[in-house]
């Protein structure tokens, strides 16, 4: 329905009251002037916990404006105009060597005059209960331990001396007053509208503030294989957790998505953390099947030269583990349990790129083990002059340009523009060679398909595809490279590896990445479109079209050693594998070997859903574990093996693994056809098998992924083995307003006991106690197993059998 300018006018400034009317109610609750039963009481919810149609409260409400469900008018763009700003980098974090002591811990070696505490296998929470709250307390409140990490062997990290951390990192998750202008000519935010990572020094406080390191200009983690890393990051955030700037919760817990880590590193078993403290994060950077060489020692004679990661030569380091699983692109993000999405939507993310033999990050060394994908070749290894991340949000923008979003929202929140690494449709100078491009949709609930295409071109008509090749799933390798013009659909969290050849054009043509797909609210795609259409500007949907801009150039300065520059009259050398030649397109040649679908030890069967109780909440107390905002419904759910559905609690374990090593196949169901889930699964990838006769797209079909879309009514089946590690893992749906609103399950992965021979020395051959952190130390609860969670229980075979008809 087409509005006049005054009637448009009219519905905006409503919005905009309605906007204020929420923050005033948010900040009230926070700061306890009023309770989830005035909000009741009131009439703001419904009998059923829904937001209610109020005008003045709801941009639902008749008379509001939402035509795009922001829960905000349409994003101002302060003059702003696509394609004018550079498009940033990552920033790569500089890595602090760690040497050990005689007591077995990992001192830092920096030159600092203020040495910071060396990291150990336990956590410093034990010398804080020793000291009876004397010494290691957090020195920003002066009351409970420094590091937020769990006391006892649960949370002391697993096969430490195994893993020894080689590098470290110090990094701050603060403020970010000046993050880098969303584009030309805008606002800077405010101190709490964004928060983010960036390089901690010792005994500073959030070196970040007044930086362009953060939410627009992300932070970039160059691991490899056979290097163990020690991530110590600083909460710097406000104590007040009324300092939010709206939304957001100060107490933080990161994943790395998806590494193969212990329990206690992996970022969501409820060992959040408070402003002050810190907490160190040990990733392996270790292949999966490790324990496993039956598995994987004759499945190809080079698999020992494979199976590494880079040294600082010309050389390789042999990594224990099946060098099909290597991993490439990950990022690491917030997944403090009720706030992720808040916490992810305010900045707290980065993005990781682990290097391997075969994906070495330097294409000109030519050993028959390295793939050669298109990186550069100055540093030894992780070279990024022609290997670019690229992180794609979807933020919205209150009137005075600050970020804004709408935690009433139990949908999915979705922002009304698409940002890359932080900036609005920025453009991005390439030299007319191969690219590679690592993507994630880093968005709350937004779904994106993209295309490449030249628009206008004295060579080429208007509105052409341009081929590329997909060369990784959710940071894995595929079999072979897929020749294409569009991805598949995107899910919230999902990546693609792409490698775009641009030798085809000549300096001064353009190229635009695009948005195919439509989405009206936060539950599903509407449809996907055409490029004519894409590049018109759709009225319905803001983020469909061009939103970064490919400049071909005649130079362009190496990121890798600023002191170079490439010029196309000195002859540019492009040493990347070209997957044109015959070897490729012929089969010959291949990225990996398929890891093969075996017959499982046991199926599982999982379905997501709306059937929810509302049981994250005590039905005697009323409270969460862990707490969650009093604004909270809980209307996304899980069922295990056709049973009752139930909303997350992170004392309840909805699947328990007995033993490490063993296959099982799970089918994830969607049983609406009304919303779609990009569902994740923590610590181990899983082989997709089928959608239960549905099409799959080649670049999906027997890869290996952590995020796997549903579709609207769909299923998919994969295979999974989980190993090495044991400890409270979780999987859930990946739209982050549903994962809060709480579709997300615990699961427990049980370790071999004393008495077995493959006994590593690991406690977690019984189910990990909830830690339930407070300021002044953590509480422990017995953990609760669904009687349908656990493979030694008669009625998880019986209910299976029913969930499978």
């Amino acid at each position: 329905m087409y509005l006049g300018p005054e009637a448009s006018k009219a519905r905006a400034r409503e919005a905009a009251a309605a906007r204020a009317n929420r923050l005033e109610i948010v900040k009230a609750l926070s700061i306890g002037q009023i309770d989830r039963r005035d909000l009741f009481r009131w009439g703001i919810f419904t009998a059923t916990g829904a937001l209610a149609c109020v005008n003045g409260l709801s941009p639902y409400a008749t008379s509001a404006y939402a035509q795009v469900p922001t829960g905000t008018p349409r994003s101002p763009l302060f003059g702003a105009k696509k394609f004018t700003t550079a498009m940033y980098r990552a920033l790569p974090q500089n890595p602090i060597p760690l040497v050990a002591t005689g007591a077995g811990h990992a001192l830092w070696a920096t030159d600092d005059g203020d040495p910071e505490p060396p990291a150990m296998r336990l956590s410093y929470h034990e010398l804080y209960n020793q000291s009876r709250g004397a010494a290691w307390v957090n020195p920003m409140t002066g009351r409970g331990p420094i590091e937020g990490r769990p006391p006892g062997e649960f949370f002391a990290h697993q096969r430490w001396a195994e893993f020894f951390p080689k590098v470290g990192y110090l990094m701050s998750l603060g403020q970010i007053q000046e993050s880098g202008h969303y584009a030309d000519g805008w606002p800077d935010q405010e101190e709490n509208a964004v928060w983010s990572f960036g390089p901690r020094k010792p005994g500073a406080r959030c070196e970040l503030r007044g930086s362009r390191t953060g939410y627009g200009y992300p932070c970039l983690i160059k691991a490899r294989y056979g290097e163990p890393i020690l991530n110590r990051i600083y909460n710097d955030l406000p104590n007040d957790r009324t300092a939010n700037g709206g939304f957001g919760r100060n107490e933080i817990s990161t994943h790395l998505h998806n590494a193969h880590n212990g329990a206690e590193s992996d970022g969501a078993c409820n060992a959040y953390h408070f402003p002050g403290t810190f907490y160190d994060y040990l990733w392996s950077n270790t292949l999966a099947r490790r324990d496993r060489p039956d598995l994987w020692l004759r499945s190809d004679p080079n698999h020992l030269l494979k199976a590494s990661g880079p040294d600082d030569g010309d050389g390789l380091v042999p990594v224990a583990g099946d060098f099909r699983e290597i991993q490439s692109s990950l990022w690491f993000h917030d997944h403090r349990f009720f706030f992720t999405a808040e916490n992810v939507h305010k900045g707290n993310f980065a993005v990781y790129n682990l290097y391997s033999g075969p994906d070495r990050g330097r294409e000109d060394l030519n050993d028959g083990i390295n793939l050669r994908l298109p990186s550069g070749s100055l540093l030894p290894w992780g070279n990024t002059d022609f290997d670019v991340n690229v992180a794609i949000s979807n933020p919205a923008f209150d009137p005075d340009g600050q970020l804004f979003f709408d935690i009433f929202d139990t949908e999915g929140f979705l922002g009304d523009m698409l940002c890359v690494n932080g900036q609005y449709a920025p453009y991005f100078e390439v030299l007319p060679r191969r690219y590679r491009f690592r993507i994630l949709n880093a968005s709350m609930a937004r779904f994106v398909k993209l295309a490449l295409a030249v628009n206008r071109s004295s060579k080429f008509a208007r509105q052409t595809p341009v081929p590329f090749h997909v060369i990784g799933n959710d940071g894995n390798l595929l079999v072979r490279p897929v020749a294409t013009t569009q991805t598949d659909e995107m899910g919230v969290a999902e990546r693609f590896d792409i490698v775009v050849d641009f030798s085809t054009f000549k300096p001064g043509d353009s190229l635009y990445l695009l948005n195919l797909l439509e989405q009206v609210d936060g539950r599903k795609p509407k449809r996907a479109v055409t490029l004519a259409s894409a590049f018109g500007n759709l009225a319905t949907d803001p983020c469909v079209g061009p939103f970064l801009e490919f400049r071909v150039v005649d130079e362009v300065r190496s990121v890798d050693d600023r002191s170079k520059t490439y010029k196309l009259d000195d002859g540019i050398q492009d040493l990347s594998v070209d997957f044109n030649h015959p070897d490729w397109t012929s089969g010959r040649n291949t990225l990996t070997q398929q890891v093969p679908v075996v017959a499982p030890v046991r199926e599982r069967v999982f379905t997501f859903g709306r059937s929810g109780g509302g049981d994250s909440r005590s039905k005697t107390t009323g409270q969460c574990t862990p707490d969650c905002p009093e604004t909270a419904t809980f209307p996304w759910s899980i069922k295990v093996n056709g049973q009752a559905a139930h909303t997350f609690n992170a004392n309840r374990i909805s699947a328990l693994i007995p033993r490490p090593g063993e296959v099982e196949h799970w089918t994830l169901v969607n049983d609406g056809t009304g919303w779609d889930h990009p569902v994740h699964l923590h610590f181990e990838e899983g082989v997709t098998i089928d959608r239960g006769g549905a099409a799959m797209a080649p670049t999906e079909l027997l890869a290996r992924k952590d995020v796997w879309r549903l579709r609207p009514g769909g299923r998919v089946k994969f295979q999974v083995r989980f190993g090495e590690f044991g400890g409270s893992y979780v999987a859930h749906c990946h739209n982050t307003t549903h994962e809060d609103f709480a579709m997300l399950m615990r699961m427990q992965l049980q370790t071999p006991a004393p008495n077995d021979p493959a006994y590593r020395g690991q406690p977690q051959y019984v189910p990990t106690m909830t830690p339930l952190p407070t300021p002044d130390g953590v509480v422990w609860k017995y953990p609760e197993i669904l009687p349908e969670a656990d493979p030694t229980k008669r009625q998880f075979t019986a209910t299976l059998q029913a969930a499978l008809k």
